[in-house]
């Protein structure tokens, strides 16, 4: 009896040890895609069946490092490729956080001009810490084996020093995909840069669109919708932000198209596996 329930009290010690290996190890084939809740912000992570990691954006403070510990093995502490996709707070200051304490192999962004105190410390920061720095453009692409795959989309060239009216439209736009099954990342990209890609990409389509500027009027037109035709819809916003997204004239267009709709305000964050075979989801 007594040897019972020292095995018993042993495995509720290891219990929680054993569920955290398992739940962090990364999946067979294809990739993990985590969409975080970091509040009012933007923060992505993937990773490979090699445990390999790529970090989009980072949310606005020190909340990712809460998000991402609880999905990497507390031994993992590299992230291979980081994309900032443009300098606004809410996508940047989480990475900054990261950039102190894991280890940066690679880090692409735009190097667009931008006024800021934060964004001028990020790049100071990965020009000390960071072995390779890649300015943004559409001929980029990253083999994430499996058949699967992060391609640049936008911007079309090297932006790198050039003033813009509004920096939501610098943002860098990525295509994930595994075979034919595609999910396309926006940023805070809005509407100029929509109709930008869609004459550029007369053929984009994905089946889950992570919405550009967390469901502002700004982005998301129904003409962008019709063309990405997704069967999932992902809205990364904070709960009872102070501007009031997503819109609710973006909503409309979601729902006169009969699209599923995530909000991580109110499901919180979200897990996609994909693969060459298809792709499913789980709340986080």
């Amino acid at each position: 009896m007594k040897i019972k329930r020292i095995f018993l009290i042993l495995l509720l010690l290891l219990l929680p040890a054993l569920v955290l290996e398992y739940t962090s190890k990364p999946s067979l084939s294809g990739l993990e895609v985590y969409f975080l809740d970091v509040g009012q912000g933007d923060a992505i992570l993937i990773r490979n069946s090699f445990g390999q990691n790529i970090l989009i954006d980072g949310g606005p403070d020190e909340l990712i490092l809460e998000k991402i510990g609880r999905i990497l093995p507390y031994t993992d502490r590299q992230i291979d490729v980081m994309i900032l996709t443009h300098p606004h707070a809410d996508h940047l200051i989480g990475l900054i956080a990261v950039l102190k304490r894991y280890q940066v192999d690679n880090v692409i962004y735009t190097g667009a001009n931008y006024s800021n105190a934060s964004y001028r410390y990020f790049r100071e920061l990965i020009s000390q810490k960071v072995p390779r720095i890649t300015l943004a453009e559409s001929n980029i692409s990253l083999d994430l084996g499996d058949d699967c795959y992060l391609n640049i989309l936008f911007p079309f060239t090297d932006i790198s020093g050039q003033d813009f009216k509004n920096i939501n439209n610098s943002s860098i736009v990525s295509e994930l995909g595994c075979g034919a099954n595609k999910i396309l990342l926006t940023g805070d990209a809005e509407k100029e840069v929509e109709k930008d890609l869609l004459e550029n990409y007369p053929d984009l389509q994905a089946q889950v669109l992570k919405l550009g500027h967390h469901g502002s009027k700004t982005a998301s037109t129904l003409e962008f919708l019709e063309q990405v035709n997704p069967s999932l819809a992902i809205i990364l916003v904070g709960k009872d932000n102070k501007y009031n997204l997503p819109s609710p004239e973006t909503l409309e267009n979601l729902k006169e198209l009969g699209l599923k709709v995530i909000r991580t305000d109110i499901a919180g964050g979200l897990k996609i596996w994909l693969t060459e075979t298809g792709l499913n989801y789980q709340k986080l």
